[in-house]
This record gives C-alpha cells, sequence and structure tokens, in this order.
C-alpha cells in the first residue's frame, strides 16, 4: 500500500489566482496516488479565489480547506495545517508547497522513494527551475548529504522551501515553525531541526517550478530581515559548534546582502545563490 503524504499550502490576497490554480493542479496530478492537499486560507482573499477554494473543495474528497478570516501569517497557517495532519494519524509524509510554484508530476513519487531507500533521512528537497524574473536561474541545486548541508546551512539556505518534504515524525516529535521571527520562519525551522539531530539531504533532480518575480528581492530587504536572519545564523553557528573564519565570514556577509539597494541585490541574488 502507497505510503500517504499530506501536501500543505496556505493562500493569502496578494495570492495571484492563475498562479494558485496552476499550483493546485500540479499537486492533484502527482503520479503518486496517496496525496492529500490541504489548504489554509490566511484572512480575506478576493471573491474569485474564495470561489475557486471552495468549488476545489467540494468537488475533491483528498482536498481540506481550513479558513481564516484573519491574516495570522504563514508560521500560524502551516502549523494549523501540520497539527490537523497530525491528529489524523495516518500521513507517512508532510510536503510543503507554495501557491505560486509548480510542482512536477512525479515531484513527490520522487521523493517518497528516496526516503523508503534512505531511512536515516527525515528531510528531503529537491532542485528547481525558476521562472519569471531576470535573474531566475535555469536550474538550482543545492547539496545533497546531511554533511554538507549542515555547514551550508550557516550562509545560506539548505532547501527549496516549497520543494520540501518532512517525515511525519518530525511534527509528531512536537516541533513547527517558530512565529517570533522576521520573514525567517523557514530558516528558523531548519536550525531547529538540525539541533535536535534531524537529518536533511536534497535530491539533485529538478522537481518543481519555482516561481519568481521582479519585486522577489525587495521582499528580502531591509534592516529587520537582514538582523532577523544575522542573528540565528550567528547563534546557531554556535549552538551547531560551526564556527570558522569562513562561516564567520558568510553569516556577516548575509547581514551586508539584505541591505545592499535593490538593483545591486538583484546582481548578487542571481550571482551568489
Amino acid at each position: 500500500m502507497k505510503k500517504k503524504v499530506a501536501v500543505i499550502l496556505s493562500v493569502y490576497y496578494s495570492d495571484h489566482l492563475e498562479h494558485l490554480k496552476c499550483a493546485i493542479n500540479s499537486i492533484m496530478l502527482q503520479t503518486h496516488n496517496e496525496v492529500y492537499l490541504f489548504i489554509y486560507r490566511d484572512g480575506i482573499v478576493s471573491a474569485a479565489t474564495d470561489e475557486y477554494l471552495h468549488c476545489i473543495k467540494s468537488k475533491h474528497e483528498k482536498i481540506t480547506l481550513i479558513v481564516s478570516e484573519n491574516n495570522l501569517g504563514l508560521a500560524h497557517a502551516l502549523n494549523t495545517l501540520i497539527d490537523l495532519v497530525i491528529s489524523k494519524g495516518s500521513f507517512s509524509y508532510i510536503a510543503r508547497m507554495d501557491s505560486d510554484d509548480i510542482s512536477r508530476p512525479e515531484r513527490l513519487q520522487r521523493q517518497v522513494h528516496f526516503f523508503e531507500k534512505n531511512v536515516d533521512i527525515d528531510v528531503c528537497g529537491t532542485s528547481c527551475r525558476e521562472f519569471g524574473a531576470s535573474f531566475a536561474l535555469k536550474d538550482k541545486h543545492l547539496p545533497k548529504t546531511h554533511e554538507q548541508l549542515i555547514d551550508f546551512s550557516i550562509g545560506r539556505c539548505p532547501f527549496i522551501h516549497p520543494s520540501v518534504m518532512f517525515r511525519a515524525k518530525v511534527f509528531n516529535s512536537g516541533v513547527r515553525y517558530p512565529k517570533n521571527t522576521a520573514l525567517t520562519e523557514d530558516m528558523a525551522l531548519w536550525f531547529i531541526l538540525l539541533n535536535k539531530g534531524f537529518r536533511f539531504s536534497n535530491l539533485n533532480e529538478i522537481l518543481i517550478d519555482y516561481r519568481l518575480n521582479e519585486d522577489t528581492v525587495s521582499r528580502r530587504a531591509g534592516w529587520g530581515k537582514a538582523w532577523s536572519e544575522f542573528s540565528i545564523r550567528f547563534s546557531n553557528m554556535l549552538t551547531l559548534n560551526r564556527i570558522s573564519i569562513n562561516n564567520i565570514i558568510l553569516v556577516f556577509a548575509r547581514l551586508v546582502f539584505h541591505l545592499l539597494p535593490i538593483s545591486l541585490l538583484k546582481i548578487a541574488y542571481r550571482k551568489f545563490r
């Protein structure tokens, strides 16, 4: 019997309806046939988006929709969905998806197969193709092994967030996305998991199309984002005992990175990821 996969996805007012449809269709067309989609509507959305969400929920028994009238943020949305999935007790894996990206049909099947063959791995991401912006990368690959990813995590993100799949036991342990960070809830989660001894890996296969736009880098700019990321990276460099000249330089470089003018930030975003 195939292992059941729960895909968690949050939707809010800024999401583009046509992009959302593409994202959801890509999950419903997965080759792994035990896929269930859990959607959280984070606050008020357009009438068209709301109608679409309720329509697909009524048509697909494998779609669950939670509606919140208040926008409470991504971490709250994901944690609410995780709590619901865990309470059902029947899912082996929990996968992330964003409302504007596209999962390739074999994505979840390839990740489940990887987990079945690598019983020591708890979190698995994939490579991606970026599209939609001048600084998009035709292919983006990250380190594959846990040992490589520990050091890599100090200066850069170890996963393409919407490509990630977790074993359900990760969240059965009580771990959740932290809410006390400034736009860095995914990065903070990776460090929590590393400090708890969970093991990471990436599939070196392009299994997701990751949408960017010209405003993507502007959301990563500013002192709030810079300081939040710097403090998290620096403190975890210490707790993970990864202190080195190279890592210290990388952590401080991230602080500078987020404070660059947008024009330079776009160049850096393309060249140094």
